[in-house]
């Protein structure tokens, strides 16, 4: 490791982490315990930010059971119990958007390691953002498979939540080596930041069980989604495509190897399947009006019509 880097990490190590020092020494006794004596700096910052970002995910769930049948109870008057539900760990997914993005950003713009190598050590902003994103995902991965059946509903069906169970558990099982061993940093940098996306995919499903689908904050949600979703996650596929393919793949291990090679595509192509949807979806409510089509329009407008007869 570069000393530079070494000093980055020593220093943001030698302060309290976002718990305070009794987390912090119980995560570093927990690290030797678990792996023996040894210097795992880049460890500990990873798993006191885990740890932060798992306490962040519980206050935001237990605040949005307290405060928005409060603050929103017309328009949660109207949810299914199921719904209710969702609701509050739905207001969890606006998360990674900010907290994650917060430290990703800084991480990718200040990276300097060479264009085509896989080994380059992790920023402590790396560190911490592969922290606060692998929380998040260890709380979304609970929810998911201890509430499988409402999840899948809000999902959308089986093939999301499958795809969504196999991106958490992928992503927690090889980002925590990838960033303490210096390992395709410049990947898992791109693949943080592009958490941002997700506000407009929650706040789409407020506004849609609100029924504000037919309001302009819904159509501009959707429409400057688009541009954002193909710039964050569409536009740089070419440079990951080329530094994948060109990067030195003998500096790595056999088993590293392997696992990037398998690993590195899969982001990519859930994000082509992810903006193929969108698209999809944002053209077909652009010419029928709903995200069903046709039919779905006009099973809404014979909705409509039977309430307005039943109001007069």
């Amino acid at each position: 490791m570069p000393k530079a880097s070494k000093k980055l990490v020593a220093a943001v190590a030698s302060e309290a982490g976002p718990l305070g020092s009794f987390v912090d020494g119980l995560v570093k006794h927990g690290l030797t315990r678990a792996l023996g004596p040894g210097d795992r700096v880049p460890l500990e910052i990873f798993f006191n930010y885990a740890l932060f970002s798992l306490c962040i995910c519980l206050g935001i769930f237990t605040a949005s059971r307290i405060i928005s049948p409060r603050l929103f109870k017309g328009a949660m008057s109207h949810l299914k119990p199921f719904e209710v539900k969702i609701w509050h760990t739905n207001m969890v997914t606006f998360l990674p958007t900010f907290a994650v993005t917060f430290f990703a950003l800084p991480a990718i713009l200040k990276y300097s390691a060479e264009r085509y190598t896989f080994i380059a050590p992790a920023s402590a902003e790396t560190l911490k953002a592969t922290g606060m994103s692998l929380g998040y995902m260890t709380w979304d991965l609970m929810v998911l498979i201890f509430d499988a059946k409402d999840q899948m509903a809000a999902y959308g069906g089986v093939t999301p939540y499958v795809l969504f169970l196999f991106h958490h558990s992928f992503s927690i099982a090889a980002w925590p080596y990838a960033v303490s061993a210096g390992r395709c940093v410049y990947f898992v940098n791109y693949f943080l930041v592009s958490e941002v996306t997700n506000f407009n995919m929650s706040l789409r499903w407020y506004l849609m069980k609100t029924n504000r689908e037919g309001g302009s904050l819904y159509f501009w949600n959707g429409i400057l989604w688009i541009p954002l979703f193909f710039c964050v996650r569409v536009a740089v596929i070419p440079n990951l495509v080329d530094r994948y393919l060109n990067s030195d793949w003998s500096a790595l291990g056999v088993n590293e190897t392997w696992a990037a090679r398998l690993l590195l595509p899969v982001p990519v192509m859930l994000n082509l399947y992810w903006f193929g949807l969108i698209i999809t979806t944002a053209v077909r409510f652009l010419v029928t009006g709903s995200e069903g089509g046709h039919v779905e329009a006009a099973e809404g407008a014979r909705g409509r019509a039977k309430s307005r007869k039943k109001a007069d």
